[in-house]
């Protein structure tokens, strides 16, 4: 399930299921896609009341600019089990469903079984060295998959490392290219420190160059920042405009622009920015 380019998804932004007095100001944020927490931000004890409150507030909310879901508990646990009971019994249609700590295959097949009736999208969290060893086989296990995200902290604490940079270089290219390979999204980790808006921005283009489509969020004040750092500036349109007139004008053949050759894969890229493009500029 691809993502379209005149619909991005460049920011994901978590809310806690148990805090329903942050949805609505969750969706206000322009994010592009919204993600209600059932799973982590929720305490063993609310679980019960944060479903229902999510469910109520995805009965209700409007189609706008953003798309909206939940993250349910794992679909391995009673109460992920019972977490997709509770969303096929209300018919509600999320934009997504975010499936946390999938390790096999046969979990996609739970879930898709499990909302057999209902219309939407799977965010594949990858977690463990074990999900990571087979993300191929899951990611192609369900046509419903539009995504799948690093989830780098738990992934660390599973492989007996420490959180950093080059400890999450390898699972994130390896990640990236299944993603890439399946044509489905690559989300990243979010950005912990929520005040480093320099760090957050340098992150981000970090991952942007190793091919994550999009990063998480885990306060609004993240948001327009990730979302910036996905569009091109005002020389790189210029440029990509140019890369696609000329590529036109030659037939869709190889053809020099400002003195480099550009060819098909320079021309796809340039396709990419001018459909961002549309949602603004990036000011570098």
């Amino acid at each position: 399930m691809s993502t379209p380019l005149s619909n991005p998804r460049r920011c994901l932004l978590f809310v806690p299921g148990s805090r329903p007095e942050r949805f609505a100001k969750a969706v206000a944020t322009g994010a592009d896609q919204v993600c209600i927490d059932l799973e982590d931000a929720v305490a063993p004890g609310d679980k019960e009341t944060a479903r229902a409150a999510v469910i109520e507030f995805l009965a209700q909310a409007q189609a706008g600019g953003n798309e909206i879901g939940l993250r349910v508990n794992p679909v391995s646990s009673e109460l992920g089990k019972a977490d997709l009971a509770a969303l096929a019994a209300a018919g509600v249609r999320p934009a997504f469903v975010m499936l946390p700590k999938v390790e096999s295959a046969a979990e996609l097949a739970a879930a898709d079984a499990a909302l057999a009736a209902i219309d939407t999208g799977f965010i594949v969290q990858i977690e463990t060295p074990k999900g990571l060893l087979d993300a191929r086989q899951i990611v192609a296990a369900s046509g419903r998959v539009q995504a799948l995200m690093f989830g780098g902290f738990d992934y660390i604490v599973a492989l007996r490392g420490r959180a950093g940079w080059e400890s999450f270089f390898h699972p994130r290219v390896q990640l990236a290219t299944i993603a890439a390979e399946a044509n489905v999204g690559c989300m990243d980790v979010p950005y912990l420190d929520i005040k480093d808006e320099a760090g957050l921005r340098e992150e981000t283009d970090r991952v942007i160059a190793l091919g994550f489509t999009a990063k998480a969020a885990i306060h609004p004040a993240q948001v327009d920042t990730i979302q910036s750092r996905y569009l091109p500036t005002a020389n790189e349109l210029d440029y990509a405009r140019r890369v696609v007139a000329a590529m036109a004008d030659n037939g869709g053949g190889a053809v020099a622009v400002d003195g480099k050759l550009v060819d098909r894969p320079i021309e796809i890229a340039a396709e990419r920015a001018i459909a961002l493009g549309l949602h603004g500029l990036r000011q570098d």
